[in-house]
């Protein structure tokens, strides 16, 4: 594949003019990045559940998938599991899953109950920060 040159010009919400060049090889992934550092400098309205819902990152999907059919009870990883294989046509495997609940805890989104061997996970009842943030 040619290297590809991609330039980004935006402005923030001070009036500021921010440019980021890629050089090289240009990926969705990149791309994405690059959108998500220009919505959070440039102060646009933050994403929704439903805007991560349509998100390509399986993290994404997961939070909306969390905060659409699980907000209102205790749930485990394995029921985290269950509602995202439901709601999207694609398996996550439960280490996935795991790894993704433990970084929806540290953003503080989620509460974490522990009773022995099982671990549980509450959507916590106050106003969630930006779900923007919960991008890892």
């Amino acid at each position: 594949m040619k290297p590809r040159r991609f330039k980004l010009e935006f402005y923030d919400d001070e009036g500021v003019r921010h440019s980021i060049t890629i050089d090289g090889q240009v990926t969705r992934e990149k791309v994405g990045k690059l959108l998500d550092l220009v919505e959070v400098m440039a102060g646009t309205p933050r994403a929704t559940a439903s805007a991560l819902g349509i998100s390509p990152r399986k993290f994404d999907r997961l939070a909306s998938t969390i905060i659409t059919e699980l907000k209102q009870r205790e749930f485990t990883a394995s029921d985290a599991k269950k509602a995202f294989e439901i709601s999207f046509p694609e398996k996550i495997p439960l280490s996935t899953v795991s790894t993704y609940l433990v970084r929806l805890v540290e953003r503080g989104m989620l509460d974490r109950t522990e009773s022995g061997r099982n671990v549980s996970y509450r959507v916590k009842s106050e106003e969630p920060r930006s779900l923007l943030s919960l991008r890892p």
